[in-house]
């Protein structure tokens, strides 16, 4: 007969590690709003330390082998990484953390590329694409769920909590159930915060939830996020507009150069840009979503080695009163479980070509309504060509 396994030892918290250092003796900093190199302001590693060690502490004695989580603050609190405030009630997102393991994260596409070059707090391996339902947008039958329940199982044995109860805190019912199928013991009491929370938002909840700024370098990989970088001249900047009106949201992408164009990044604009209209001119009630999704590029193409690394670079999602909601058109899920377009969607075409100079990056995104007779574009901004700001 085989040994029962012996649970995991939890990783030991020194004092020192959740010691905030406070200084009660000394006025309250108000430190510049800059990092310098003459004087410590916030010890950013430090306080990645702390974060985690009082996460692994609240573990010791829960009773809980790990913590899975969707939210966007308990993420951040856990792996010290965040991406767009757009993917706030998305649930695209997800961290788990073992009682004697470091954090692992599942993000959107590219930007887990974008944690492994520049959170380096995080083992490589850790950082990885990933991709579920987005609030029903996914259905379970492309088996994206069963495909992560089964990942997020297999790291459990390996760190040695597999027997113990896996702690939750907001999921969407299908991830639960497929954890359960693959015979993860969950403790979970959320579900109602996710039904209340898709309830507010069908109910007219407004909201600018992001304004994507990316530049120069940060443009490829592309990390989903904004920064303090200043735009530069010679630099190629793409923007999204993510807001909703009267409750209902939009999704608009555009890109430019400043003051000046170099050949690859127009050549990379040309290429985005054909994609987007090969994609567009499929678009007609009847027509099922895989072939649409054909008029994309294959991960290969732009530099990722596989569907999820590369997902949301090259796709459509449906627009209402969720910034992601059906049809999602893409290489990953659309060949598995095709959708029939019907005259009356709203959704957004987007594309992405990085450039051969392997810093910049054109990302276009039209908005389109699926008329009888095909696809009508109402987002007007001009984009056909790559604009030049301040063109010198």
């Amino acid at each position: 007969m085989a040994k029962k396994r012996q649970p995991a030892e939890p990783r030991r918290v020194t004092p020192e590690a959740v010691d905030p250092r406070h200084a009660w003796d000394r006025p309250l900093q108000a430190p510049g709003h800059t990092q310098v190199d003459f004087e410590e302001r916030v010890d950013f590693r430090r306080l990645h330390g702390y974060r985690l060690g009082r996460v692994r502490q609240a573990l010791v004695g829960s009773g809980l082998g790990a913590l899975l989580v969707f939210d966007q603050h308990n993420i951040r609190y856990i792996s010290s990484t965040v991406i767009g405030e757009w993917a706030r009630d998305k649930l695209t997102r997800w961290c788990l953390l073992t009682g004697n393991g470091e954090p692992w994260v599942w993000d959107f596409g590219s930007a887990a590329r974008h944690h492994r070059l520049y959170a380096p707090w995080l083992p490589p391996k850790h950082s990885l694409a990933g991709l579920v339902g987005l609030r029903g947008a996914v259905a379970p039958k492309a088996g994206l769920f069963k495909a992560a329940a089964h990942e997020i199982k297999a790291i459990l044995a390996d760190e040695g909590v597999a027997d113990m109860p896996l702690g939750v805190d907001v999921v969407e019912p299908p991830f639960l159930f497929a954890l359960q199928e693959a015979g993860v013991r969950v403790s979970d009491e959320n579900e109602i915060v996710a039904l209340a929370t898709k309830r507010l938002y069908e109910m007219g909840s407004d909201c600018v939830e992001a304004i994507n700024a990316i530049s120069g370098e940060r443009c490829s990989p592309h990390p989903h996020n904004f920064t303090d970088r200043l735009i530069r001249p010679g630099d190629q900047a793409f923007f999204d507009i993510i807001q909703s009106f009267v409750g209902y949201r939009t999704c608009y992408y555009r890109t430019f150069s400043v003051g000046r164009a170099t050949a690859a990044q127009v050549s990379a604009y040309k290429k985005a840009r054909e994609w987007m209209d090969e994609a567009i001119a499929l678009i007609k009630p009847g027509v099922t979503t895989d072939r649409i999704a054909r008029a994309f590029p294959k991960a290969p193409e732009i530099g990722f080695e596989s569907e999820m690394a590369a997902f949301g670079l090259n796709f459509c999602h449906g627009l209402g009163l969720g910034l992601h909601e059906r049809p999602i058109i893409s290489r990953l899920n659309s060949f598995d479980d095709p959708l029939e377009l019907q005259a009356g969607m709203v959704f957004a075409v987007e594309t992405y070509c990085p450039a051969t100079d392997g810093v910049s990056a054109a990302r276009i995104e039209e908005e389109v309504i699926v008329m009888p007779k095909g696809a009508q574009v109402i987002t007007l901004f001009p984009a056909e060509e790559l604009p030049i700001a301040n063109r010198y």
